[in-house]
């Protein structure tokens, strides 16, 4: 009786803190969390850290403040972990425009096709256009290729099993599929859009999970003799993003 009121104590406790931390769009302090739920400042702590590591709840190591974590978002709704997703990457995404002259996009996997959620794009005439909400295919260009290539492996079979279109040839596409796994990106020119080229990494989270795509795209000339320098750009933003997720 007395373990079972000790877990009912904790699981009361884990409820109090996730519904302020979700009943807000700001942040709040230990010392907040503490003042709004009650709970003592040391059980408070211990709490924070293992819903820390279990994702439900994300601090900033720089303001030391809470908020829901990535987790919460994406068992949540799928739409917040959009908006969380785009929260995290859109500064560093703007960065990397600036940096390479390049359009810059986030995409994930939905259903059985990819679909662009955010892009920064640059202020010059001849670029990449994107736009959010627009479909990409899973089996052509590196930005689809990549969801394909990282998503779980039952979600790739069914796509695969679903149909590819005329040309595209199945185990051409595997082997292909799992080299961009083994090299941890994908680089393609003019494959989906004429006169366009594009490299693209795999956003992990900070547990390794794979939840989205992150690409550079702009005029196929405008990427030779840069691949390189692109790609690590390219990569080391995409660690950023994952560290702060």
């Amino acid at each position: 009786m007395e373990q079972k009121e000790r877990k009912r104590d904790t699981v009361g406790r884990v409820t109090a803190v996730m519904d302020l931390l979700c009943s807000s769009e700001g942040t709040y302090s230990l010392r907040e969390l503490q003042s709004r739920t009650g709970i003592p400042r040391s059980t408070l702590h211990r709490l924070l850290l293992a819903l820390e590591r279990e994702e439900w709840v994300y601090r900033d190591s720089a303001s030391e403040r809470f908020r829901p974590g990535i987790r919460f978002f994406l068992l949540n709704n799928r739409s917040l972990f959009y908006q969380e997703l785009i929260h995290v990457a859109a500064p560093e995404m703007e960065r990397l425009m600036q940096e390479t002259g390049k359009t810059v996009l986030l995409s994930v996997l939905e259903g059985f096709a990819g679909l662009c959620i955010h892009s920064v794009e640059p202020r010059q005439a001849v670029k990449y256009v994107a736009h959010r909400g627009m479909t990409i295919p899973p089996y052509e260009g590196a930005s689809g290729k990549v969801l394909l290539a990282f998503c779980p492996e039952e979600r790739r079979r069914q796509i695969l099993d679903a149909g590819l279109p005329e040309g595209c040839d199945r185990a051409a596409l595997t082997t292909q599929l799992e080299e961009i796994r083994r090299q941890g990106y994908a680089y393609s020119r003019e494959e989906w859009i004429r006169h366009a080229g594009d490299i693209s990494v795999p956003l992990f989270d900070g547990r390794g999970r794979f939840v989205a795509q992150l690409g550079l795209a702009g005029l196929v000339t405008s990427f030779d003799g840069e691949e390189e320098r692109l790609l690590q750009r390219l990569q080391r933003a995409a660690e950023r993003m994952g560290t702060a997720l």
